[in-house]
């Protein structure tokens, strides 16, 4: 048995995945695109593979969604997004060929259709969006199309690097066919601009990307063509590299804003030992809100929910420097703490995982009031020499007057997801080795504590087949 390979969260069958494309919900039944090589496990040869789910938890494979048109000089199909409009699907992604068409300077965006949900055609009006559109202006790295319908008709945002700054860029068309540049929609501090996209709340707008490091997020006015008036600048999860990147999203039937994000296989390392036959998952689909404070509210779809097993509960629990053993061993469970603030503010509160008895691995979350911050500590996660054991390191939310902290954590495998008042996320990854690293264990960093509830349930696997 493969012991990284998570339970409850999406995988492909085998080989590569990483961005999560086009999500989509028609007629109750939700679709998952993702960037795939459906020859091995690492990046290359990239096609979109294909996923239905009733409920985004439970998935089932379908063939291939979208292959790259070799014929016509294509070798890969970049991310991208879908379009539901007169009973059609509409998906729109970048082409990325050779020479020429190589994926800094000669990007084309694509479509291809379907009617029947399982089968894509791309037609011969292909390409539907070329370089040609910003006449002098130069931009490099152009990708990710994000498509969302208006009063007058549609926009599209794409990615990319313009005067080595990352920005997003607008365009806008009648017909989803023939489109024209509008402009910089919002121009960046970072170097690159990957997977932009957004959600609109009323007469605000969040306008998502991926900097080649942690997702950000700006939350903001659209005006005409521009987001204007940035009322907070966020992180939507601090894992980057080490565990989220690469974040999409849609509204579903019930008019839920829902986050797909990838997490990346990176902290492997070199040499890992496992001849593993896949490599990437994605994380919990996550249900965003927008607070009056201009942050963003996130948290697992509740049909996660639905994975929880045995429960092991347990009140006021008195806590010190040395471990408290919560009697439970599993590698895929949810935690769920609430802890009084005024308890921990001296003391901090650590919640070790995957640890093992001998104490030579464990995986700490760590709270600390002292310096406002959460930290997954993966410096003892594993017994092994070259995979990655840097900490991952968010700010804690505003306590905005409650006096209870809601930390919830969410383990599988190889994954740690973890949500601080649905607010702070931090998703990465984790290699532990020996046998019985299966603890959870809680600890003060000094002095005595209490936390207040304490919740673990087992989860159950999810059905991925």
């Amino acid at each position: 048995m493969d012991r990284y390979r998570p339970r409850y969260h999406f995988t492909a069958p085998r080989n590569w995945m990483n961005d999560p494309n086009g999500p989509f919900q028609l007629n109750g039944e939700y679709h998952l695109f993702y960037q795939h090589n459906p020859s091995k496990p690492e990046w290359g040869d990239i096609h979109w593979g294909h996923a239905t789910s009733p409920d985004l938890v439970n998935w089932t494979h379908l063939p291939v969604g979208m292959a790259p048109s070799y014929e016509h000089g294509e070798v890969h199909c970049f991310s991208g997004c879908s379009v539901v409009h007169d009973g059609e699907v509409t998906l729109f992604y970048t082409s990325i060929g050779e020479g020429e068409r190589n994926a800094a300077t000669g990007a084309q965006q694509w479509i291809a259709r379907g009617t029947d949900l399982r089968t894509w055609r791309k037609p011969d009006i292909n390409p539907v969006l070329t370089l040609e559109l910003h006449g002098d202006l130069e931009i490099r790295d152009w990708r990710d199309p994000y498509v969302w319908k208006t009063e007058d008709g549609w926009r599209m945002i794409l990615g990319g690097i313009h005067e080595e700054k990352g920005c997003a860029f607008i365009y806008n068309s009648e017909d989803l066919e023939k489109w024209s540049f509008q402009g910089i929609f919002y121009k960046g501090e970072e170097w690159i601009w990957e997977c932009p996209h957004l959600f609109r709340f009323g007469d605000k707008a969040v306008l998502f990307y991926s900097p080649s490091g942690p997702v950000r997020y700006l939350s903001g006015t659209i005006s005409g063509d521009k987001l204007i008036d940035v009322q907070k600048h966020g992180t939507v999860d601090h894992g980057g590299w080490e565990g989220y990147y690469a974040s999409t999203g849609f509204v579903d039937e019930n008019g839920r804003r829902i986050v797909h994000g990838w997490i990346p296989e990176g902290s492997r390392g070199e040499e890992f030992p496992e001849n593993l036959d896949w490599a990437g998952a994605l994380a919990l689909p996550r249900v965003v809100d927008l607070k009056p404070s201009g942050a963003l509210s996130m948290s697992p779809v509740p049909e996660v929910e639905t994975l929880r097993g045995v429960n092991y509960s347990f009140k006021d629990i008195a806590i010190g420097q040395t471990p408290v053993l919560s009697g439970v061993q599993s590698t895929s469970f949810e935690c769920l703490l609430e802890i009084d603030r005024k308890s921990i503010e001296a003391t901090g509160l650590t919640v070790s995982l995957f640890a093992s008895d001998c104490g030579k691995e464990h995986t700490d979350v760590c709270l600390n009031l002292a310096s406002h911050t959460i930290t997954i500590d993966r410096s003892n996660s594993s017994l092994l020499p070259k995979v990655h054991k840097t900490p991952v390191q968010g700010e804690l939310p505003a306590a905005d007057g409650t006096e209870l902290i809601k930390l919830r954590i969410f383990a599988d495998q190889s994954i740690v997801e973890v949500f601080v008042d649905d607010e702070t996320c931090l998703t990465t990854r984790v290699y532990p080795t020996l046998e019985n690293s299966s603890g959870i264990q809680l600890r003060t960093n000094n002095g005595e504590a209490v936390v207040s509830s304490l919740q673990i349930w087992e989860m159950k696997a999810a059905e991925i087949r």
